[in-house]
């Protein structure tokens, strides 16, 4: 896809984000909706749902040719569908309604939809919204990074230098809860001052240049990350997973084994620290 081709696609669904976010806000607010639950550690809402059906309609709708991997369905049979038409798609669309449904649903203002368009396994457009925070960034290869619609123009990075001056990092609020960063700690001390919930969200505040790094131990799966990935491309920054492999996306198994995520400089640091703990 040209450069002149992502922007039009993105100026196209870039109505719908906002329409779903919307949806998901009366949700949030109201407090009232049902809860299911996928397994013990994973619920679901209406307003995933919801937001979902937003989603999906404006893809089909405008862009009738591309496949649709979600996170979500409420239709008995949709997810094998989606697998069978992704397989055999150069342009899948990869999408999260509500990436930290468990924030969502404690009131707590760190959840996100999540959007992203690959081509052939490449992140190439992605659009990232915190509705709560009335957050929205989107961007893609060779269009850069717009927030809320208009160009943005990140700050200039401060250069690291270890030890005295480490990369801006953000976490997994449950990974530092489970014990998993210890590695971090003697570094950076009580990291629940840099934790924030839907990695998401979190990739977004590492390309828009709030951070400077994330990582997370845990499989992420390409619903969680393939919106952020396409704004990470878009400003120029390093994504991949914990191994240092290439993150790839429309797999046959849509996880990734950790993340390592942010300027080159911090990834290479953060690689190097890692291998000696």
């Amino acid at each position: 896809m040209t450069s002149e081709e992502i922007r039009a696609v993105h100026d196209t669904l870039l109505p719908a984000v906002r329409e779903a976010a919307a949806a998901v806000m009366q949700f949030y607010h109201s407090q009232s909706y049902e809860v299911q639950h996928k397994d013990a550690d994973n619920p679901v809402t209406e307003a995933d749902f919801a937001a979902n059906r937003i989603l999906s309609t404006a893809i089909r709708k405008f862009f009738p040719g591309d496949a649709v991997l979600s996170e979500e369905t409420d239709a008995a049979g949709e997810r094998e569908q989606m697998n069978r038409d992704r397989a055999q798609a150069r342009r899948v669309w990869i999408l999260d309604p509500i990436d930290g449904t468990r924030e969502f649903i404690k009131g707590r203002d760190e959840f996100a939809i999540s959007v992203g368009l690959v081509v052939d396994g490449a992140p190439v457009l992605g659009f990232i919204c915190n509705p709560a925070k009335k957050y929205l960034l989107s961007g893609g290869a060779g269009i850069g990074l717009f927030r809320d619609g208009e160009p943005l123009v990140a700050a200039l990075r401060t250069a690291i230098h270890p030890p005295e001056l480490l990369p801006r990092i953000v976490v997994s609020r449950s990974e530092y809860k489970s014990g998993k960063l210890k590695h971090l700690e003697g570094l950076y001390g009580d990291l629940m001052q840099r934790a924030v919930g839907s990695i998401a969200y979190k990739l977004a505040l590492v390309a828009d240049g709030t951070y400077d790094l994330v990582i997370s131990v845990k499989p992420k799966n390409e619903w969680d990350i393939a919106g952020g990935a396409a704004l990470i491309v878009a400003a120029g920054l390093e994504i991949a997973e914990g191994s240092g492999a290439p993150v790839v996306f429309n797999k046959p198994d849509t996880e990734s084994f950790g993340l390592v995520c942010g300027t080159h400089e911090a990834c290479a640091w953060y690689r190097k620290i890692a291998t000696q703990t």
